[in-house]
């Protein structure tokens, strides 16, 4: 098969291969407006796509907001699908290295660089590996930077009623094509609401702010607080209306009557490496957000009793572990600590901390867990 206009030649058995189980394929088509193309196979995701095409996992709304007259849902997508790529994709995925008969498809390398988003969705969970300390890997560790995303979709705690002044999301912007008053529920992304906006903001258009629902109360700590949308102001109020504003990144179901409060960002982005401690604070688990039927694991949030008067910043590194014991009841042995998982502080409030697992050695993580600072941001 030959391609002129791209400078490519490739033969039409080089673009027949077969993968190993679990790898992405990507297959690249562009039309006369210069548009890539991906048919979807088993296993993959809009957030692998995204990875693969973009360079940049968060960016997966790109793709989604390209098909949306086949896609219903992104958190399913079908083999056999043919699927829009945005136009200025630089990343292309590549071919796996063991096997060198598989050609490497490029686009012209004079296209510009997809513009990337900080901040991202929590409909694919990121696939995140422990970050090594420094004092285990003092020259090539990277930074430890938190991505926006994880700050803004992290629940937290709170005061004993939650946030002070939340605005709340009314009604559904567009009229709906059938008989029935305005959506109230389930709002998707990009659909457009009305809000009226928290205390004391003017809700400037692009403004943003994040939708939330209040969870349980946890004694002698506060509220959870449970984020499940991004909103983006598109139109400011005006004489006495409602603030209409854009769903940009969906944590979970967002429905009217849910509160609203501008976004939180102190500490996201910090470009260090944490550095160990060896007699770190510490505390318990007091509580995990997660679905009740499913065991916590990686990337989901524990929620524990240390907050920002103990020092403690967003990016720092938490152990969660089980105490050594000593059964007096028994002759034997006493039970050494076990370790749990590792964590990193997403989220810090005067009320207590949030960290996301990075790390796990035991099948189960639960509240009264002990949990141990490691390494401190500088």
């Amino acid at each position: 098969m030959n391609i002129p206009r791209l400078g490519w030649s490739l033969s039409a058995a080089a673009l027949v291969t077969v993968g190993s189980a679990g790898s992405l394929h990507a297959q690249v088509a562009r039309d006369s407006a210069a548009t890539a193309t991906h048919t979807v196979k088993r296993g993959d995701t809009l957030w692998d796509l995204a990875q693969a095409y973009l360079g940049d996992a968060y960016l997966w709304p790109e793709i989604y907001r390209l098909n949306t007259d086949q896609i219903e849902d992104p958190h399913w997508i079908y083999p056999g699908e043919t699927l829009r790529l945005p136009g200025q994709s630089e990343a292309v995925a590549a071919a796996t290295p063991s096997d060198s008969t598989r050609p490497t498809v490029r686009p012209p390398a004079d296209e510009p660089e997809q513009p990337r988003r900080v901040a991202g969705p929590t409909i694919f969970a990121p696939r995140f590996l422990a970050r090594p300390r420094r004092d285990e890997l003092a020259e090539a560790a990277p930074p430890a930077r938190v991505p926006l995303g994880d700050v803004l979709r992290a629940p937290f705690f709170d005061g004993d009623r939650g946030p002070r002044g939340a605005g709340k999301v009314l009604i559904g912007y567009e009229i709906p094509g059938i008989d029935k008053p305005n959506s109230t529920s389930n709002f998707q992304l990009y659909d457009k609401v009305l809000m009226s906006p928290p205390a004391g903001s003017v809700a400037s258009e692009r403004e943003r702010f994040i939708a939330y629902e209040l969870g349980e109360y946890v004694e002698n700590v506060g509220m959870v607080v449970i984020p499940t949308a991004l909103l983006q102001v598109i139109r400011a109020p005006r004489s006495g209306d409602a603030a209409i504003v854009e769903v940009v990144e969906l944590y979970s179901q967002l429905n009217s009557d849910q509160l609203v409060i501008p976004i939180d960002t102190a500490g996201a982005g910090a470009n260090q490496v944490p550095v160990a401690v060896t007699s770190g604070a510490t505390a318990k688990v007091r509580y995990i957000h997660r679905d009740k039927t499913v065991l916590p694991s990686l990337n989901y949030y524990v929620l524990f009793d240390l907050s920002a008067r103990d020092g403690l910043h967003i990016g720092d590194e938490i152990d969660i572990y089980r105490p050594r014991s000593v059964d007096r009841s028994d002759v034997g042995p006493a039970i050494p600590e076990i370790p749990i998982a590792t964590g990193q502080v997403v989220r810090v409030t005067p009320f207590g901390a949030t960290a996301r697992i990075t790390s796990q050695e035991q099948p189960a993580i639960r509240v009264s867990e002990s949990v141990r600072i490691t390494a401190r941001m500088p």
